[in-house]
């Protein structure tokens, strides 16, 4: 099993946002999860299921199928200090 067969589209936080990439054009778009979840049937659907039904906006394109990326939109600090 994949991670992708591993996590539901409603276990994702909203801190999370989803990179789809086209697999015929490679156009990039992003979106969150309850962007996806508004367009699905039932919220128990798995991301590898997201990704094979999914289908690209870019106009003349239109094909269905694409690779999912995870996007961490959290903030992310380094530590800053030095010695007194």
């Amino acid at each position: 099993m994949t991670w992708l067969e591993d996590t539901a589209l409603r276990d994702l936080d909203d801190s999370v946002i989803i990179e789809a990439t086209c697999m015929r054009c490679l156009h990039v778009w992003l979106q969150s999860p309850i962007q996806l979840l508004l367009k699905v049937v039932h919220r128990d659907v798995h991301l590898d299921e997201v990704a094979k039904h999914l289908a690209c906006p870019k106009m003349g394109c239109r094909h269905v199928g694409v690779r999912l990326t995870l996007i961490k939109n959290e903030d992310t600090s380094g530590f800053v200090g030095g010695m007194p």
